[in-house]
């Protein structure tokens, strides 16, 4: 699968979602407040599991450097983080994926299956809470 493909995207593949974070929850929300990078961290038929992406990371303790290589190769912002301690869970397609700018479909790019590997087993260890959003 390639950057613009309409396939069903796999763990590693980055989508633009409006990601709903655990705080805005509590607080009452319903809808998170922006689109933002997401990548997929797991796959449970049709539903799926989301990481924010977040430009503001840098030294957090629950959130996974994206090594600027990395990031470049996958489109992302040089600095970019993924939250481990916390992850969207919805159906496919879902309410809140939202296609891409200027090419057909959803997946944005992919991180390398070993980074992938290590941010899934940063998310188990951390105890990561699942936000539903169906």
């Amino acid at each position: 699968m390639t950057a613009g493909k309409t396939d069903r995207p796999a763990a590693g593949h980055i989508l633009r979602y409006v990601y709903l974070f655990e705080e805005e929850q509590r607080r009452g929300r319903d809808e998170g407040v922006k689109e933002r990078f997401v990548v997929v961290v797991g796959v449970e038929g049709s539903r799926y599991l989301v990481a924010a992406i977040t430009t503001k990371g840098e030294g957090r303790k629950n959130a996974v450097a994206i090594p600027d290589e990395i990031a470049r190769a996958a489109g992302l912002a040089p600095g970019s983080a993924i939250v481990v301690s916390e992850f969207n869970r919805f159906t496919w397609p879902g309410f809140d994926i939202r296609p891409l700018m200027k090419q057909p479909g959803y997946i944005a790019g992919r991180l390398p299956p070993r980074f992938t590997a290590k941010i899934i087993d940063a998310i188990g260890a951390w105890g990561a809470a699942a936000v539903d959003r169906d």
